[in-house]
């Protein structure tokens, strides 16, 4: 196996982001008891989709996170990835490098993913099997394995030898093929029942296909039909259509001269209204002109209707005076000695009136 580098946070006693890097050679990990050397292999077990607790040190999902310290609170995830070279292809995927990742929360979640991609545990347990990789194999050496392998009992003693030979792979395999057949007998009984159910039923299926193979040949022509229809009353809209516009084009043309027609017009009622608008100011000018030649008129009768009446009297007056005269002699005798001026008094009286 080529690990290139482990990266951990959050697992166990990695409060902060580690990373620990792998070079060709052997790689010691050195240090006093209880400095967290056991945790890293826990890590790259725990990476690999360990799922017993007894085997990295846990009882439960929660004691792999960070629980925290005086100085640090408790982390709410645990992350650990592997990164591995596969330059070689010793892995069956088209990646030369695998970063395999798995995280743990304090929910209970996990999560397990392969170069970013969320996958199943049982993919990541698949592709390490196929790579003859384990968290069980002869590649995950973990502290005391070696006691226990001599201290297992035979039965034991097989299973782990069966899994170092990448027996148990195929075991699996013959286990999922197993479940596979029972699951297609189970599906073939469920199709035995189907067709003895649906048995009695098969000539109403078959008339019922023959119907649907009818309508399926009727909507068939129906569909031809409908098509030459559509096609003859699309080519009569379209004929439609162009005798429309030529009328349209026709109907424009007139109403462009209506409207020309319609703007001279207006032009001319225009002109009319300005003429009509001078008469009737010209009409009440003369009627103005009417009312005081009326009123003046009236003023000049009223004068002469007073005129002819004070002639009536100085006639009236000067008839009286001239019998005055004719009856009194001194009178007459004064009036004979200046009739001319005293005619012309009168007169110029009369005229005066």
């Amino acid at each position: 196996m080529y690990l290139h580098r482990v990266e951990v946070h959050g697992f166990k006693s990695f409060a902060d982001r580690q990373r620990f890097e792998f070079v060709p050679g052997m790689t010691a990990v050195v240090g006093p008891n209880g400095s967290g050397k056991s945790n890293v292999s826990d890590a790259i077990r725990w990476a690999l989709g360990e799922q017993s607790g007894r085997a990295i040190r846990a009882r439960k999902t929660e004691d792999v996170i960070f629980a925290g310290s005086e100085r640090r609170r408790a982390l709410g995830l645990a992350e650990v990835t592997l990164v591995l070279d596969n330059s070689e292809r010793w892995m069956p995927v088209d990646f030369a490098e695998v970063a395999v990742t798995r995280r743990a929360y304090r929910s209970g979640e996990s999560e397990y993913l392969i170069n970013g991609a969320k996958v199943r545990l049982l993919d990541v347990q698949e592709l390490f099997r196929k790579a003859q990789v384990g968290q069980n194999s002869y590649a995950m050496m973990s502290q005391g394995l070696v006691d226990e392998v001599l201290a297992l009992r035979p039965h034991e003693r097989r299973e782990l030898i069966e899994e170092a030979a990448d027996v148990h792979r195929h075991r699996l395999e013959l286990t999922r093929a197993e479940r596979q057949l029972t699951e297609t007998r189970d599906n073939l009984g469920h199709v035995r029942i189907l067709i003895r159910e649906v048995e009695p039923r098969l000539r109403q299926l078959e008339r019922q296909s023959a119907r649907a193979e009818r309508y399926r040949t009727l909507a068939a022509e129906l569909l031809g039909v409908l098509q030459v229809y559509y096609e003859h009353e699309l080519r009569g809209a379209d004929d439609a259509l162009t005798a429309a516009r030529a009328r349209h084009d026709q109907h424009a043309r007139a109403f462009s001269a209506v409207e020309q027609e319609l703007a001279s017009l207006a032009g001319r009622l225009e002109t009319a209204d300005r003429t009509a608008a001078e008469r009737r100011a010209r009409l009440e000018q003369l009627q103005a002109d009417e009312r005081a030649r009326t009123e003046e008129q009236l003023r000049l009768q009223q004068q002469v209707a007073l005129a002819e009446q004070r002639a009536e009297l100085l006639a009236e007056r000067q008839g009286e005076v001239e019998a005055e005269i004719a009856t009194t002699p001194e009178v007459a005798a004064d009036a004979s000695d200046a009739p001319e001026a005293r005619l012309a008094a009168l007169d110029a009286d009369a005229a005066a009136a």
